[in-house]
């Protein structure tokens, strides 16, 4: 079974997160809680210019990124987002909160149901 870290989007996030984390430290941290982003980022990404990566490699990074659970934790209702300069963009909706929550109970229960099918196996 072929796993995320090994795989060939991996690498572009990799490459991608190195890139976007030394140009734009403050929405991109290299370690810590991830920031609720502003909206339309990837435009502001595109308008920033000289980037040694395509866009392509941003939004899959992007992708990745605004999937995790580190940042899906941070995605709190009125929570304010940030811009690339690390500025207040806009807050977080009810809507995008709810989203973010269902996701992760979501997550929750097929981990849960994942671990009582391995108990089942292994019994």
């Amino acid at each position: 079974m072929r796993t995320l870290r090994n795989s060939r989007k991996f690498k572009i996030y990799k490459q991608a997160r190195r890139e976007l984390t030394t140009r734009f430290p403050s929405a991109f941290p290299r370690s810590g809680k991830r920031p609720a982003l502003k909206v339309g980022i990837l435009e502001d990404i595109r308008s920033a210019g000289e980037l040694r990566i395509s866009m392509t490699s941003c939004r899959r990074f992007l992708s990745i990124w605004t999937r995790s659970t580190a940042y899906l934790v941070n995605m709190t209702a009125g929570k304010p987002r940030v811009g690339l300069d690390g500025c207040q963009a806009g807050c977080v909706s009810d809507g995008h909160h709810r989203e973010a929550r269902a996701t992760l109970t979501r997550r929750k229960s097929a981990k849960g149901k994942a671990a009582h099918l391995i108990e089942d196996f292994n019994s």
